[in-house]
């Protein structure tokens, strides 16, 4: 049986929602290194990239998560406080 559009929609909510999680975690530990480690300024450079990186990545999943939320409320599937 088909999911419905409600039931797809709560699945991509879990899903970006265990990404933000994910993303949220290497973003820690990749701030933890940076702010612990003496790294040389290559390693450094490469670092901070790769921070930035993941940081525009996260804010993509916020933003998909946001308008994902918003349909799932124009359908009535989660309330105001869910």
């Amino acid at each position: 049986m088909p999911h419905s559009i409600g039931q797809e929609l709560q699945i991509r909510r879990r899903d970006l929602g265990n990404e933000w999680d994910e993303l949220a975690e290497v973003i820690a530990e990749l701030t933890t290194g940076l702010r612990d480690a003496e790294p040389d300024a290559d390693d450094l450079a490469e670092r901070q990239e790769r921070l930035a990186w993941l940081s525009r990545q996260q804010t993509g999943v916020l933003v998909v998560l946001g308008e994902t939320e918003r349909a799932l409320l124009a359908l009535g599937e989660i309330a105001w406080d869910d």
